[in-house]
């Protein structure tokens, strides 16, 4: 009513009071437009988070200046760094469609990606009015696999888009969790392996931009993981801040133990099986100090794209790991 001009029952044709998704910052609604009766989809930001974001934000700052000062060798400035400026960001969502509609143009030649349209009449900073999109959580393997829908495509589509965004875009959407990223079966369907996947990308409020060297250098980093070149990754490394902590950061990177990074034949066996969970518990305990600390050193590109990582890697998991195994 405020940002609209009017009750959801006046702006648009028909409005679903029930939630179709809800998370921290909004809830979506599905309607349809007045005059044609297209199927849309209303994000509306909960109400009150612009108001009180300030607040949050220097109640962080305070705990994590606390924290740094009674814990020393675990520095958490990193947080607060990150958290001033991608807050309010993220609640202005004239930001979320300007993000949306360069990741449409970055894709315009791959119709395997799909970016919802956005009706800049029907949108302001806490409303966002969007095409609908149908689709099914990438997590959803056997759903997709339901569908006529190779889960191994679907990880290969999702992996290639990501890098895309990463070394060649240099600009990452920074929030790839499963209910952000649907699965679909492609309109032109497929070959002989069964329907081809098309992607959905939801959610575009969190995304980085990356600097030419930084992604030059991060290529070079990943490269070098991905051979187990051991003196190449300290290099790369160190170029990053890591110091002689270098396995570590790998570690860190790939969230896997050093000793398996640099071997080959374990980096293929790489699942989510208990032992594979517990090990990496194992190794975050005991390195917990040491990576607060390293989080604290790497440059601030470098802190989204291993959440980034950290979601694609889930989903990659729950599609059966076709695209994270070194050696076939």
């Amino acid at each position: 009513r405020e940002d609209l001009g009017g009750g959801p029952e006046e702006v648009f044709g028909s409005f679903e009071r029930q939630p179709v998704a809800s998370a921290s910052l909004a809830q979506v609604h599905a309607a349809t437009l007045k005059g044609t009766g297209e199927k849309v989809a209303v994000k509306v930001q909960h109400r009150g988070l612009r108001e009180t974001a300030v607040g949050d934000v220097e109640a962080v700052s305070f705990v994590v200046r606390v924290l740094s000062t009674l814990f020393p060798s675990m520095p958490m400035w990193w947080v607060a760094d990150e958290l001033a400026p991608m807050l309010p960001v993220e609640l202005n969502f004239d930001n979320e469609r300007r993000n949306g509609d360069r990741c449409r143009e970055m894709f315009a030649g791959d119709d395997r990606v799909v970016v919802p349209g956005f009706y800049p009449e029907l949108s302001t900073r806490r409303v966002l009015t969007m095409t609908f999109e149908e689709g099914l959580s990438s997590a959803d393997a056997e759903g997709i696999r339901g569908m006529g829908v190779s889960p191994e495509k679907t990880a290969a589509v999702i992996s290639e888009v990501f890098c895309s965004q990463m070394f060649l875009h240099r600009f990452v959407h920074c929030d790839p969790h499963p209910s952000n990223l649907l699965v679909r079966r492609h309109p032109s369907g497929g070959g002989a392996g069964g329907a081809s996947p098309q992607l959905v990308l939801l959610d575009h409020g969190l995304y980085r931009e990356l600097d030419p060297d930084f992604v030059l250098e991060y290529s070079r980093l990943w490269k070098a993981l991905v051979f187990g070149d051991v003196q190449g990754i300290r290099r790369q490394c160190q170029v990053f801040g890591a110091g002689d902590m270098y396995p570590l950061l790998a570690s860190m990177i790939m969230a896997r133990p050093w000793n398996d990074i640099i071997d080959r034949q374990a980096l293929a066996g790489q699942g989510e099986g208990e032992e594979d969970k517990d090990k990496i518990k194992l190794y975050v305990v005991k390195y917990a100090a040491d990576i607060g600390a390293m989080m604290n050193k790497v440059p601030r590109q470098m802190l989204l794209l291993l959440k980034a990582n950290d979601c694609l890697r889930h989903v990659d998991r729950r599609l059966g790991s076709p695209t994270n195994t070194f050696v076939k």
